[in-house]
């Protein structure tokens, strides 16, 4: 296969998932990736890739121009891997999507691809989902977040970044006018994250998707969001399923979907709102937000 690639021109999406390839079979991809000239998407999920095998296929990125989706999930790659990740992203210009769901990243290689995210302005998604990143690599990513104009969906759920990690990367999101999509399910955020995201959406413009799932943000957390509802006109869905809102939670926020026009989707599922906080919520939509629907 490896060696028909590098003849092929007109292949241009290979799905090579669940092969068990091994590093030797990311090896002899890389080679034909250096000379193809067609190939768009390769998909490599679960196949048992290392840092050896990721160092090969960098290797190629560097030379490849057409590349535009690649999928690593579910890959044993690790920090060192991540920084040669991170120096085909500082050159590669084509690149427009990455996953790395799954990986081995911890803070130091999530660090290292911040730090190329600050160079590179092609990259538009990022997937780095379950991959032990804590406040530390949420702070540089943040960082990059600044300075980056192409990202618009980044996915850090699963990862325990934390109060801290969420404030930072909600302070990126003051100056950001890239970012639409921003998924930080279960991330072991409580209010005083959800404070800051607050803060960033009164004045952001641009963020369309925020999925705060099975965090613990409470009342304080609703409170602070719905604030921001009353002023933000962009953010399209929210997702704050399992927040431990309560019934209080929820009148914050009807007081909040009342204002306003430009939330089409709520997810409010396992927060204990109780009937009368499903009531005004309900009442609010009806009366005020009829094309917006909310699960309860």
């Amino acid at each position: 296969m490896a060696d028909t690639l590098k003849q092929n021109r007109s292949l241009k999406e290979l799905i090579f998932s669940s092969n068990s390839i091994g590093d030797g079979g990311a090896e002899a991809l890389a080679k034909a990736l250096k000379v193809n000239q067609g190939l768009e998407s390769l998909d490599l999920q679960s196949n048992s890739i290392s840092d050896v095998g990721v160092a090969a296929l960098m290797g190629a990125l560097c030379a490849n121009q057409t590349l535009v989706s690649l999928n690593l999930r579910e890959n044993s790659i690790s920090s060192e891997g991540a920084r040669e990740l991170a120096r085909a992203l500082a050159i590669n210009t084509t690149l427009k999507n990455l996953d790395l769901t799954a990986n081995l990243l911890h803070d130091q290689g999530a660090q290292a691809i911040a730090v190329a995210m600050k160079e590179n302005q092609a990259l538009e998604s990022l997937h780095l989902q379950w991959n032990f990143i804590q406040a530390g690599a949420a702070k540089a990513l943040g960082q990059a977040l600044q300075l980056n104009k192409s990202l618009t969906s980044l996915d850090l759920q699963e990862n325990a970044i934390g109060d801290e990690g969420a404030s930072a990367v909600a302070s990126a999101l003051k100056a950001n006018t890239a970012l639409t999509a921003l998924y930080l399910q279960v991330a072991s955020i409580g209010s005083r994250g959800a404070q800051a995201l607050g803060d960033a959406l009164a004045v952001n413009r641009t963020l369309e998707i925020l999925d705060l799932r099975g965090n613990a943000i409470g009342v304080a957390g609703a409170k602070a969001l719905a604030n921001a509802l009353k002023v933000n006109s962009s953010l399209r869905r929210l997702n704050l399923q399992e927040n431990s809102l309560g019934m209080d939670g929820a009148i914050c926020l009807a007081t909040a979907l009342s204002g306003n026009h430009g939330l089409q989707h709520i997810n409010l599922q396992g927060n204990h709102i109780g009937e009368s906080g499903a009531r005004m919520i309900s009442e609010a939509i009806r009366t005020n937000a009829p094309s917006c629907t909310v699960e309860m």
